[in-house]
């Protein structure tokens, strides 16, 4: 009699996953800021498959009346519409972290130079196709965003491509051709991202500083290493399951009845009104939140062509040669004061000039404010980064031979049998939660469907996580 096998082996055995050639992790790694990337792709995968069923029902001859009408009159259409949208939210915000982290970290050093210039153009790719995927709505925002859009061309000497992206001046030739983009757009993401995962293999994880000495290359010695096979795939669902919960929870929450009238239009899970409606004329020219610093920099005294140079293109073409520009082997981040403090200076005049955009849409910048607000913020982080880097190097060689350790500090642990048991109430809660939901109409109750959705995925999320860590951590 053969040995009875368990779920997991018949099922690898069934698509030979013991055989994928992907690398294993230290446990450290199962942690959420190594896994950024991982949320960006569950968020991609979602952005795919919920695109995919839009494209059933929404008509470029009739872009705003039947977007409405998905949200109206298609069962689940609200939970499908109002995540696609905030899909793409939370793959620009973990992509921003993503890029961030790696910063710090050094990620764009040797051996991993092509895998951050991959990176860089799949998230300038993204802003682009969440740009279009925006303008598709046919709304009274996404009206402005494409005058926003022809202006941008024209500033920097592109109005040649104006027809290409946007047609020729017909509202059937723009929505196809907007359509077309973004699918186009979203394709390039894919196949690029399939790359940059395969690099992201071949390269590793990268590890902690200390366990390299602070020194490129960085990368994990794969001896020891438990296989891929269960324990990654089983973390990366329920990070997708989490992903996609908070992907379907959040706008379902503001779409509520009770909620949506004090919903800002930033953040709306909806349409605004039609450009042709009465109502139009109320709403402010605002761009996706994600665009905001952008229009804000359109708004400054230098000229649009200047502005987008500078807000845009040369931020771009600065991320892209960061890989060549610090060629070193230091990694601390204080060991590299000239990439800390750029990266801080962007950060923050992002983060000023987007408060700024959605107090001000529109408003033209004076100069003189121009410099009160970009200026002060530029002085204080390099004289910042400079005296931090002053002080690291008086205790530099203490920290990295041999001295207090960087990196995490003893944490508490939950005990396995509790792991488990937390892991059974959020499975049972899961099911009373999804069988809730059958009671509601798909159609009329969408905003309430997608609340109790976006939590079950949550407590599966939990779930299986609990299960990893009793079982594998």
């Amino acid at each position: 009699m053969g040995e009875r096998r368990g779920f997991t082996d018949w099922f690898a055995e069934l698509l030979h996953l013991k055989d994928v050639p992907f690398m294993g992790v230290p446990n450290y790694m199962f942690s959420i800021e190594y896994w950024l990337g991982g949320i960006s792709a569950s968020a991609l995968a979602w952005q795919a498959l919920t695109g995919l069923l839009l494209l059933f029902y929404y008509e470029p001859s009739n872009a705003y009346n039947s977007t409405m009408s998905i949200i109206h009159n298609v069962s689940f259409g609200s939970i499908i519409l109002s995540s696609h949208l905030y899909g793409a939210y939370i793959m620009i915000f973990a992509v921003y972290l993503h890029g961030l982290y790696m910063m710090v970290k050094g990620g764009y050093k040797k051996p991993r130079g092509f895998q951050w210039i991959l990176g860089v153009l799949m998230f300038v790719l993204t802003l682009g196709v969440s740009f279009i995927g925006y303008s598709l709505t046919g709304d009274v925002l996404a009206t402005d965003a494409v005058d926003v859009g022809r202006g941008v061309l024209t500033a920097l000497g592109l109005q040649s491509l104006i027809p290409v992206i946007f047609g020729n001046g017909t509202e059937l030739d723009l929505f196809s051709r907007l359509l077309a983009w973004h699918i186009t757009i979203a394709a390039a993401i894919i196949l690029l991202f399939m790359l940059h995962f395969y690099l992201a293999e071949e390269n590793g994880f990268m590890p902690r500083l200390r366990d390299v000495g602070y020194r490129a290359p960085a990368v994990i010695s794969k001896g020891g290493l438990q296989p891929w096979w269960p324990r990654n795939f089983i973390y990366m669902v329920a990070l997708a399951f989490m992903t996609w919960g908070i992907i379907i929870l959040i706008p379902s929450i503001l779409a509520l009845p009770s909620v949506y009238p004090h919903v800002p239009v930033l953040f709306s899970p909806y349409p605004g009104p039609s450009p042709t409606s009465p109502q139009a004329a109320s709403v402010p020219a605002y761009p996706p939140w994600f665009f905001l610093f952008l229009y804000k920099m359109a708004d400054m005294p230098l000229g649009l062509t200047a502005d987008m140079m500078i807000g845009m293109i040369i931020p771009i073409i600065i991320l892209l040669i960061i890989p060549a520009l610090d060629r070193g082997e230091k990694l601390h981040p204080l060991d590299r004061p000239g990439i800390l403090a750029l990266m801080l200076i962007g950060l923050v005049w992002l983060i000023e000039l987007s408060v700024w955009s959605a107090l001000q849409p529109g408003v033209p910048v004076n100069p003189t404010w121009a410099i009160a607000v970009m200026l002060p913020p530029l002085v204080i982080i390099i004289a910042g980064i400079y005296a931090l880097y002053r002080a690291w190097l008086r205790v530099r060689d203490k920290v990295l031979n041999g001295g207090p350790a960087m990196g995490r500090s003893a944490t508490w642990a939950l005990s396995k049998p509790a792991a488990l048991t937390i892991g059974y109430i959020t499975a049972i809660l899961a099911i009373i939660v999804i069988a809730l939901s059958v009671a509601l109409n798909p159609i009329s109750d969408g905003p309430y469907i997608g609340v109790l959705w976006g939590t079950a995925l949550l407590l599966l999320s939990a779930t299986i996580f609990s299960y990893f860590y009793a079982r594998y951590i």
